[in-house]
């Protein structure tokens, strides 16, 4: 587990990096592209979904991108009570330039691999998704057997 996380933080600083002269936040960029992405205004709830996030963390971040003039959030015409959420032009420029960068950054990151190494990891991300939605956490925490305190010298 811990070599999975080590590669996100690795990618995520390269592509923070690499993606900084576009002023826009990991999660900023990916809700845009959610919102590019949909081709039609999603609400805030269906963004947080997708960011894997809570509403109230979605909430602060369209603030900023509303203010930056990315996104505007209108009244739900079919629910007056819901806002949707749309990608403004100026909004769509940003994923169009920062887009492409992030492909071209994913493909030089898995050049190293050959073609059905790429097929068997993302095999292998696939089964493990697959285990984690079969587990009962509480019954896999309960059956853990007590950690044995290290001996001292």
């Amino acid at each position: 587990m811990r070599a999975i996380v080590e590669t996100y933080e690795a990618w995520s600083g390269l592509s923070h990096q690499a993606l900084r002269e576009h002023q826009l936040s990991p999660a900023g960029r990916q809700a845009l592209a959610i919102l590019e992405g949909a081709h039609h205004p999603l609400s805030p709830t269906t963004i947080a979904e997708r960011l894997l996030v809570t509403t109230a963390s979605v909430t602060s971040l369209l603030d900023t991108l509303e203010r930056r003039g990315l996104v505007i959030r209108s009244p739900d015409p079919d629910d007056g009570r819901k806002v949707l959420v749309t990608l403004t032009s100026d909004g769509r420029g940003k994923v169009d330039a920062f887009l492409p960068e992030i492909v071209a950054l994913q493909t030089a990151m898995l050049t190293s691999l050959s073609e059905a190494e790429r097929h068997q990891l993302l095999g292998s991300l696939a089964t493990i998704r697959d285990a984690i939605e079969t587990l009962d956490p509480q019954a896999v925490a309960a059956a853990a057997p007590p950690r044995r305190p290290p001996k001292r010298q």
